[in-house]
This record gives C-alpha cells, structure tokens and sequence, in this order.
C-alpha cells in the first residue's frame, strides 16, 4: 500500500511523519472523498474547499489544485482502488507545509442502508461563534470523541446542538428532517460544516421540486419529524432507523427513499 507525501509515492509502513505544528497541533486541514469504480466523487469541490479553508487559517498553499488532483489520481491508480476512501491531508510544518494523501477502504455497506443509523444527542455543544467550526481543519478530537461515546452507547452517530440549544450537524454529518413532506435542514450559521454532500442533495431536493426549509430547529423539532437521514461524502444519504428511544419505519420514510433512489442514478447509474 503506497501514500503520496508531498507528491512523492511511499509505501506507507516506510513514510515517517514529521512531528510538528501540522500533527501536533492540528495546524492543518483535509478532506475525505468517495472513489466509486475508480471516480473520485466531487474532487474539485473538496480541492476548492481546501484552499478557501487555507485562506481562513492564513496557510498558504504552495500546490496548484490542479497538480493535487493529479497526485490523487495517480495514487489510487498505484494503489489499484476501484472503490474505497482518499484522504487529503495538508499541514504546517516548521518551515513550510505538508501534502499527504493516503487510502483506505469504505465501511459502508449494503446492509448499513438497508438497516439504518442509530444516533444519539452529543453532550458536547457546537460553538457557532468558532471559525473553525466551519472549516475541515485537523482540530476533530471533539467530533471523535463525540463519536466514539456514541459508538460506545450503541448507536452509529452523536448530533450536536450548539451553544443556543439549536440543531447543528452530526459528528461527521450534516442532518435533514422530514415533517409532513417538508424537508428541514440547520442552516450553516447553526455551527455547521458546510459538506459538501449537503450542498448536493440541496440541489437534488430543488431539483426534485420538494419543499426545503433552511433555518433554526429546536430537539424537540428533530423528536418530532417523521423521516431523519444524514449526508456526508462518503455515505451519501444514511436513512436513520432510530433516534435514541424513538424508532422510524424506514419503509415509510418515502421521501428518504426517493432521494437516495435519485441520488444514485444520477451519479452512479448513469456512469
């Protein structure tokens, strides 16, 4: 199994990682992506992310989007990944910055859908006045640690609130709801990450011609809805099967169906 470190292929039991500001620190942000039959899903969108979240850190990127793109490329090509995950990593070091790009496999199965998500409220609050709540950055030992209580609850995820008692995002998720037919989303200045699955089932829900709500909701709006499902670039769209004491048919979560149903026809169907 081979890694790109600064566009340099290595096989990943020989790299040493250099212990500085990136690693110590988290001084750095990444960015996780689907490969899917040997397609990086929405690889210029997360580049782009990527060097809006430098400028908000003031690191300066010194590689072209262009030429990570190629290095991302050529790795899964090297490592033979037809289907799997590419991580992005880019960090300061003492003198300059660092550009790792590693693989692994993706964990979500058939059965995951077909099941569902358990989740659960995370004890953490989500600080929407942090700007580096909106960022991918390497500081994601409270989004872990929320996620790893979760796991050792039984359940899949942990939502946050924020600091205003409002919906924010998952642990590594962004979270719609459906009321009536309606669909409702935190919007970003509820302290989320804006991911980038998130912006495209938006799109896919307008496209559709179903009804969105952006906007402030309560726990109890989430208690209440009738469908739940989760985004993130690597799971698409994740039905959500129970809500800490609250179960959910998934076979009458017809408008989660129907976007996922959508969703991958449109992107996988018809490569």
């Amino acid at each position: 199994m081979y890694i790109s470190f600064n566009g340099k292929l290595l096989k990943a039991q020989e790299a040493l990682l250099p212990f500085d500001e990136g690693f110590q620190y988290g001084y750095g942000l990444f960015e996780t992506l689907k490969v899917h039959n040997g397609k990086i899903y929405f690889i210029d969108e997360h580049i782009n992310r990527l060097e809006n979240g430098c400028k908000e850190l003031n690191i300066k990127l010194h590689y072209d989007l262009k030429l990570i793109k190629a290095y991302t490329y050529q790795l899964i090509h090297f490592n033979n990944l037809l289907f799997g995950v590419v991580k992005i990593i880019y960090a300061k070091n003492k003198t300059g910055y660092d550009l790792l790009i590693t693989t692994r496999e993706n964990t979500y199965s058939k059965e995951s859908y077909k099941k569902g998500f358990m989740v659960s409220f995370a004890a953490a609050k989500k600080n929407p006045y942090s700007k580096l709540t909106y960022i991918k950055s390497n500081n994601y030992l409270e989004n872990i640690l929320a996620k790893k209580e979760a796991l050792k609850n039984g359940y899949d995820e942990a939502i946050f609130l924020n600091t205003d008692e409002f919906l924010s995002e998952g642990s590594c998720t962004n979270i719609f709801f459906v009321k009536d037919k309606i669909i409702y989303t935190p919007s970003i200045q509820c302290g989320i990450l804006p991911g980038i699955m998130r912006k495209q089932i938006i799109k896919l829900i307008y496209a559709l011609d179903l009804q969105l709500k952006i906007g402030t909701f309560t726990k109890e709006a989430l208690y209440n809805a009738d469908e739940i499902f989760l985004t993130n670039s690597l799971m698409d769209l994740m039905p959500v099967a129970q809500l800490e004491d609250k179960t959910f048919d998934l076979d009458k979560c017809t408008t989660t169906h129907l976007l996922m149903e959508n969703f991958h026809h449109f992107y996988y169907d018809t490569l």
